[in-house]
């Protein structure tokens, strides 16, 4: 059995990662801001190793990753407010490679980014080699945040792997709740493309990627059907006998003092390719369309029909 160490453990994507790797019978290791809250009390009464905290805060990793074979940053933050995602990605990173680099025992390091570094890319199918054009300011941090890691896989041949994951989407993560319970805006004109990973089927690939990917890769996270956001909302509203969605001008939504990275991130168009990642780790998905998904919480689409 493997030895893991999460940075951001406590979650949405690492508590449920820790889980996963608790059951299979694996040694965690958790950083955590706070081990006294409720899901850090949950994960080390399951076994997990808490160890208290802050990738922004290089003194607290001294000896973080000390036996570890791996180790994954999962660490997240969206809205630029007072250089706290700069210091969580880019500084970050870079805290948590060096005590990773002083243990000598990290084999696979595994980098969670996202896909703002493509920006708005139209109707194109990105694949890992699509130019990278931020057009918002997460995605500019995100870029440098990369950046710094491949230096220094290229010039210290440090085992990194950058996952751009899509949009996750999962139990107490449903779109159809947020367009059952009226919170669902779709910024733009709702022709914008998104790329969608169920929690399952991320987990698996977070799972996988240690054995099966490779060093100094960058893999795009999302299933097999990239879906306009205005159909996405539509099918969802049909299926659930509402009227079809309105749309809310990205002007509009900056004026109103949104986030200029909330904005950017809902309304960016983002198609992407995932066939490198099935290649590389064999991957089969449980969720390879947003359909799947609704089909389970809705019932099939066909079966609605006769219904109606």
């Amino acid at each position: 059995m493997a030895y893991y160490l999460i940075a951001g453990a406590t979650g949405y994507v690492g508590s449920r990662l820790a889980q996963r790797l608790l059951a299979e019978g694996h040694r965690v290791r958790g950083v955590v801001r706070n081990p006294e809250s409720e899901i850090a009390e949950q994960l080390a009464a399951q076994g997990m190793v808490v160890w208290k905290g802050d990738v922004t805060k290089p003194e607290t990793l001294t000896g973080a990753a000390d036996g570890v074979d791996y180790v994954y940053n999962l660490t997240s933050r969206l809205v630029l407010e007072n250089g706290s995602v700069h210091r969580t990605f880019v500084d970050g990173n870079q805290n948590l490679i060096a005590a990773c680099s002083r243990s000598r025992s990290v084999r696979k390091f595994i980098f969670t980014s996202n896909v703002a570094p493509y920006g708005d890319a139209s109707d194109t199918l990105l694949t890992e080699d699509s130019p990278i054009t931020p057009s918002y300011p997460l995605g500019e941090v995100m870029v440098e945040a990369e950046q710094t890691i491949m230096n220094v896989v290229r010039d210290h041949h440090f085992p990194a792997i950058i996952l751009r994951v899509g949009n996750i989407y999962g139990p107490q993560r449903d779109f159809v709740d947020t367009v059952q319970n009226g919170t669902l805006t779709i910024i733009g004109n709702g022709r914008n493309y998104l790329s969608h990973i169920h929690i399952d089927d991320l987990l698996t690939i977070l799972a996988r990627v240690v054995d099966y990917g490779q060093p100094g890769a960058i893999y795009n996270v999302a299933d097999d059907e990239p879906v306009r956001s205005i159909d996405l909302y539509s099918e969802i509203r049909q299926r659930l006998g509402m009227l079809p969605p309105r749309t809310y001008s990205s002007l509009k939504a900056l004026q109103s003092g949104l986030d200029p990275s909330i904005v950017g991130r809902t309304s960016a168009s983002v198609r992407l390719s995932n066939a490198r990642l099935k290649h590389d780790l064999d991957l089969e998905l449980r969720y390879p369309s947003y359909r799947s998904w609704l089909d389970e919480r809705l019932g099939i689409a066909e079966e609605l029909e006769a219904v109606f």
